[in-house]
């Protein structure tokens, strides 16, 4: 994840990016996934996880035992007897988990039911995910529907947010419910889901309030609402300042790999029409990845800064 900054000024010691144009454009996803007019009704909420701290999907905490006073409406899973499995997160975890758990060999009583929960009716390739904003890829190329991706599984969808989860320790070893099944799943729909597996697949989001300043005057890149605020804000620029000469100054903060993706490919889109700096905490950039992948970064990037 990267956070965006655009600013009137820029210090003259971070280095200006840029990327060689080109490069592999994805697959489509009809190469990788079947397709059918198969799709699932869901309800039109997303799908997140509430916790004492806030909406952080990357942690949860389990709530004391409460009383329901509102009624909810149980899931109706297709079989009686076969596993049910409950995927919370459709990110790459979430979503090749079900697909690998439909694609096994079971024997008939042991195929498991799946369910997948997500909070958006998109699977987001997010390695391509600045290509959006070089217009490269078109939105359905790297976001495409979960109902076509699993239109010719028997994995269902739902598009909901996940507002309470209740294993069956946490009620009792007396309780029935404990008797019948793992633990339940409460939706905001109102749609409660019995399991007797639970997958949590919820990946992470952006904490902007850890840097003072950062939720008032930075962007997150690590949705695909994230990159289209981006891609709006860039395009307001550009018509604000075309034929007056001055430049768009760019900010990108975190020099990971998706960081040095992303500069580099402002960089490509903003030509001479602005610059771009990166700024990292270490003192080099990508200094997760392996030697050789980082050095040749750093060509590119003195080769077209002229250092």
């Amino acid at each position: 994840m990267a956070l965006i900054a655009f600013s009137g000024s820029a210090s003259s010691s971070l280095l200006p990016f840029k990327r060689i144009s080109g490069g592999p454009k994805p697959k489509q996803w009809s190469q990788l996934f079947h397709s059918s007019s198969k799709r699932f009704t869901t309800s039109s909420k997303p799908f997140i996880v509430s916790a004492s701290t806030g909406s952080n999907q990357g942690f949860l905490e389990i709530p004391k035992a409460e009383t329901e006073t509102s009624p909810h409406t149980y899931y109706d899973w297709p079989d009686k007897k076969n596993p049910r499995v409950c995927i919370l997160g459709g990110g790459f975890g979430g979503l090749y988990t079900a697909l690998r758990l439909e694609s096994l060999v079971w024997p008939d009583d042991k195929k498991p039911q799946i369910l997948l929960v997500d909070q958006s009716e998109r699977f987001v390739f997010k390695p391509m995910l600045y290509e959006l904003l070089s217009r490269e890829v078109e939105t359905w190329e790297i976001a495409p529907h979960f109902s076509k991706l699993l239109a010719n599984t028997g994995v269902q969808f739902f598009k909901d947010r996940v507002k309470l989860l209740t294993p069956s320790d946490h009620l009792g070893m007396s309780s029935p419910m404990a008797s019948r099944c793992g633990g339940t799943v409460l939706l905001e729909s109102g749609l409660l889901i019995e399991y007797d597996w639970l997958v949590l697949a919820l990946g992470a989001e952006p904490k902007l309030d850890v840097v003072p300043g950062a939720a008032e005057f930075a962007l997150p890149f690590s949705t695909l609402e994230d990159a289209c605020r981006v891609d709006k804000k860039l395009s307001a620029l550009e018509r604000r300042n075309f034929g007056k000469g001055s430049l768009i100054r760019v900010a990108v903060v975190g020099c990971g790999y998706s960081g040095v993706e992303l500069a580099a490919t402002l960089s490509e889109r903003l030509e001479d029409r602005g610059i771009v700096q990166a700024i990292n905490v270490e003192t080099t950039i990508c200094p997760a990845a392996p030697t050789g992948n980082r050095e040749a970064a750093l060509k590119v990037r003195c080769l077209d800064s002229g250092m």
